[in-house]
């Protein structure tokens, strides 16, 4: 049963995200825009709400870096951050303390389905929070199932969510960038061509340096486990 509901949230969830998406650029502007007016209208309430939702979803497996595009999309990129970090890391807790002191049979049985966590497992006795960190900057691991999966390696709780609430950071700005540049352009806001070229060569900076971080991380994470 609790697989059952779970399942039935994120499928809903799902076939509105779709629903607005196959609907086209209109659809996808006036979703957003309703939703950018609900959190203009209630201000820190409304930021408290959104991240109430971020933090629910990503306990369900729903991809956080949708998340935190919709918050970049509704937010902009410095209170998106503001929201995200703060919601990423109530998120990061809570799945961590649930895989290791609720439901640590049904994570360890998840580890099954990521084979490349058991490297992190061993690792992460030598490296404590470096281990954290480098799968942050490398997520070959989904970000929520990661929190899980941390839940029931040998790292302590505080140095987890230390390192995790740092090194998620910069993935974070990316997404909220391209989603706050994805928004502005289906909008069609008015913007000269010197602005749409900065915030165009923006996100393709932002994207090239978490593509390199990436590979600088697996790399290192491999050499930590001896590969």
């Amino acid at each position: 049963m609790r697989i059952g509901w779970r399942v039935g949230i994120v499928g809903l969830l799902a076939g509105l995200a779709a629903a607005i998406l196959l609907s086209g650029p209109a659809g996808v502007e006036e979703a957003v825009s309703a939703l950018r007016g609900w959190a203009d209208a209630r201000g820190a309430a409304g930021m408290v709400g959104f991240g109430a939702v971020y933090v629910v979803l990503a306990l369900l497996f729903v991809p956080g870096a949708a998340l935190t595009m919709a918050a970049g999309a509704v937010y902009g990129v410095g209170w998106g951050l503001v929201v995200v970090a703060v919601a990423t890391t109530v998120a990061d807790a809570a799945a961590f303390l649930l895989g290791r002191h609720v439901a640590r049979g049904a994570v360890l049985r998840l580890m099954d389905r990521y084979p490349r966590f058991r490297v992190v497992d061993r690792a992460v006795s030598r490296g404590g929070w470096r281990i954290v960190a480098l799968v942050r900057l490398n997520p070959t691991l989904p970000y929520s199932a990661g929190n899980y999966l941390f839940g029931v390696t040998g790292v302590p709780f505080p140095t987890f969510l230390a390192s995790s609430a740092v090194f998620t950071l910069p993935g974070a700005w990316a997404y909220l960038y391209a989603g706050f540049v994805g928004f502005e352009t289906v909008a069609g806001e008015a913007r000269t061509a010197v602005e749409w070229a900065a915030l165009l060569v923006g996100l393709a900076v932002t994207a090239a340096a978490v593509a390199y971080v990436t590979v600088l991380a697996r790399r290192a994470l491999d050499e930590m486990n001896g590969r």
